[in-house]
């Protein structure tokens, strides 16, 4: 389930971030046909894949190695399928053509669907060809068609956290929400919110989507719900899994308010464990909700994407501030379009892939070993656990060994059962190894936060942004050399980012070419008026900012003609002047008001002297 949740976040943001190429029509039929040939590939390769296995399998391969190999095979064809996506989108402009569907570019809810869809597709291949494997895997007798129901039951189950959020986001385009919502952190307090909210009322959906039924009432199920009563265990029910058929060996909890929290057994589990063995498994499942550890999931899922937030915009911007990366992203042409999408994109799925794969997965297996060590200790002896992980390894395709980013191996959870029946401290040193990871883990989280937000302050972002946005005017200059609006505009950024003598260099240009621009004159009276010796010349200043003012009186021309007032000495008229770019209006008020304080005590000053 986790590998599933990590290539649907991959789906759903190569899906968010491509960009609309303008492709024309005509050439929908030979991306139709290269899309098809590469699907039949994908159709091919699945196939092939799976029947070498079968193959291997009759002719003696070891069950233990067909099951590390099946497993194995999914795994490379779920991120083959996204490969061959991301080509869809990138060379052959998908998106262009899923637009013709009703509000794709207006939510993200229809544009996530769309890619959920056709990935899903590719993963159904997968399944389809897989299921043969699966069968002698587990001596199954499930039917294709169950079995490819059943994997698609299953894996929706993720989707729903993201389906809410999405739904959420769409509908706020409707309602008048408060202007917080639309910022980096009401988005962040919105999927905290609605994926705290699942994790308390979903369990009343899963059991319905995955088909749940109650334990048959027998001796078994008496025992079990008397198990949890005498540890004060409250359940929603004891329910049958039966999403993969009857071979599956697994259970789960879903849920953790006691009247939806559900503890999940399939029938080959039931059938292959005798009684103790099965309060073994609901003990360790008990342990899940004891320690708290889907609220510790849910938690380390918002911190991620709070640490996302906050590095993928300064790696994306760091990327496009290198010259050679910038002129490959903004060259004329559909591929460069698809570079800048696939920028954007980029640092989001290396960071994911990164977390989810070192970190969550730390957290995750250790959570599981926690459980382990609860189950024991509430059981009291670690025979029943060890045996029904024995049974479970040994009737799943000898999976002892197999290994996991997000378990412990079978083998690896039994000798340190052994140990820590054996040395009972290892049981207190395990929990503060995952508790104080967690404390680091959330220091380091908020210490990154904290540095990225001193460097922002300190002009961090700001920096990147106007390398790129140097970047963008070098290339329209280029293409447009006497355009005094770009040189303008180009000097201003050359001057906030302290190359004055470039800046004045530029802006001289650009004055020479049109004389009578009032942005030139405008940012060269600025330079002039605010820059640092030798380039500050007050008289030039007030003389060019009294043109400027004199083409164009808008609030930021009046801000420059005060400010060459003041250093002129000529404070009255720096305050006036300021009370009219005010009045006029604009989006940099707090500057006006702070310029405004500054010329009113340079004249009561001026006052107090005389």
């Amino acid at each position: 389930m986790y590998n599933q949740l990590i290539y649907f976040i991959v789906v759903l943001l190569l899906f968010s971030v491509q960009r609309q190429t303008g492709k024309p029509p005509a050439a929908y039929w030979p991306d139709a046909f290269y899309i098809a040939a590469l699907f039949c590939v994908f159709i091919f390769y699945c196939r092939r894949t799976f029947e070498r296995l079968r193959k291997a399998s009759g002719k003696g391969m070891p069950l233990s190695a067909l099951t590390h190999a099946h497993y194995r095979a999914q795994t490379l064809l779920s991120i083959a399928a996204i490969g061959f996506l991301a080509v869809y989108i990138y060379a052959f402009n998908l998106t262009a053509y899923l637009r013709v569907i009703p509000g794709y570019d207006k939510f993200m809810t229809v544009s996530g669907i769309a890619g959920l869809i056709i990935f899903l597709i590719h993963l159904a291949v997968i399944w389809y060809w897989s299921h043969t494997t699966y069968q002698i895997m587990f001596g199954a007798k499930i039917s294709r068609t169950d079995y490819i129901k059943g994997q698609l039951s299953f894996t929706s189950v993720i989707l729903v956290p993201w389906f809410l959020i999405s739904i959420a986001t769409d509908l706020l385009q409707f309602i008048k929400a408060p202007s917080f919502m639309a910022s980096d952190l009401g988005q962040v307090i919105l999927i905290s919110l609605t994926l705290t909210g699942f994790v308390l009322l979903g369990p009343w959906l899963i059991i319905r989507m995955w088909g749940c039924k109650p334990l048959p009432d027998d001796h078994v199920k008496a025992e079990l719900q008397q198990f949890c009563s005498d540890h004060d265990f409250k359940t929603g029910g004891l329910l049958l899994w039966s999403v993969f058929g009857s071979e599956m060996l697994t259970a789960g909890v879903v849920g953790i308010l006691p009247g939806l929290r559900y503890i999940l057994i399939t029938p080959g589990l039931l059938r292959t464990l005798n009684t103790d063995e099965l309060k073994a498994v609901v003990a360790h499942e008990m342990g899940h909700v004891r320690k708290k550890h889907m609220l510790l999931f849910v938690l380390l899922l918002v911190l991620f994407i709070l640490f996302a937030y906050d590095l993928s915009d300064v790696l994306t911007w760091a990327a496009l501030s290198n010259r050679t990366i910038f002129n490959w992203s903004a060259a004329p042409g559909e591929l460069s379009q698809s570079v800048a999408s696939l920028l954007s994109a980029l640092p989001v799925i290396v960071l994911m892939v990164l977390y989810f794969r070192f970190i969550f997965g730390f957290f995750l297996r250790n959570c599981e070993r926690q459980a382990d060590l609860y189950g024991m200790e509430l059981v009291g002896d670690p025979r029943p656990l060890i045996s029904s992980l024995e049974k479970i390894a040994f009737r799943s395709g000898r999976i002892e060994d197999l290994p996991s980013w997000h378990h412990f191996s079978i083998t690896q959870r039994i000798q340190f059962l052994v140990e820590a029946f054996k040395n009972r401290d290892l049981i207190r040193r395990h929990n503060i190894k995952l508790y104080g990871s967690v404390l680091v883990f959330i220091a380091a989280i908020s210490g990154f936060l904290f540095v990225n937000w001193k460097a922002n302050e300190a002009g961090l972002m700001k920096n990147l942004h106007s390398e790129v946005e140097l970047r963008v005017l070098e290339r329209a200059i280029t293409e447009d050399p006497g355009n005094a609006a770009f040189l303008a505009e180009y000097g201003g950024v050359l001057y906030e980012k302290g190359r004055y003598s470039e800046a004045e260099s530029v802006l001289r240009a650009a004055l020479m070419n049109d004389p009578q621009n009032a942005s030139v004159l405008n940012n060269l009276a600025w330079l002039y008026a605010t820059g640092p010796s030798p380039f500050r010349n007050p008289r030039e200043a007030l003389d060019l900012a009294i043109q400027a003012a004199d083409l164009s009186p808008t609030a930021d021309i009046l801000d420059t003609l005060a400010e060459a007032y003041y250093i002129n000495g000529r404070y009255a008229d720096a305050l006036a002047t300021i009370n009219e770019a005010i009045s006029v209006g604009g989006p940099q008020q707090n500057h006006y008001a702070e310029q405004k304080k500054k010329f009113q005590n340079a004249v009561n000053g001026k006052l107090r002297s005389s």
